[in-house]
């Protein structure tokens, strides 16, 4: 695999998690990533928003090596999600696909 570069699929079709369990997993996320997550009426929906917003919080942690607790993913104002670094601002841009009932979310790095 070359270096800054990962893509990890996960299938969450045997996942089926119960309402108390979702919200549980959910909470994980930093609040401010709740809404982008529950907003959606189905289960099937949610669960692909969690987990988009879960691979990315873990390729950068696992590229980068940043605690979870650090990490400041923020979005652009057509929703693209990007990385906040201090004291250098943004330079990494996360795009995420979705095939069927699993999830890519290829993470490239840029300087």
């Amino acid at each position: 695999m070359q270096r800054g570069v990962q893509r990890w699929i996960v299938d969450i079709s045997e996942w089926n998690p119960s309402p108390s369990e979702f919200t549980s997993a959910v909470s994980v996320l930093p609040q401010h990533e709740h809404s982008s997550i529950t907003r959606y009426l189905k289960m099937e929906d949610r669960k692909r928003a969690f987990v988009s917003r879960l691979l990315q919080y873990a390729v950068v942690h696992e590229v980068l090596g940043i605690p979870f607790y650090k990490i400041m993913i923020r979005r652009t104002v057509e929703g693209k999600p990007y990385l906040v670094l201090e004291p250098e601002g943004s330079i990494c841009e996360g795009n995420r696909e979705r095939i069927g009932v699993q999830f890519g979310c290829p993470g490239v790095l840029s300087s």
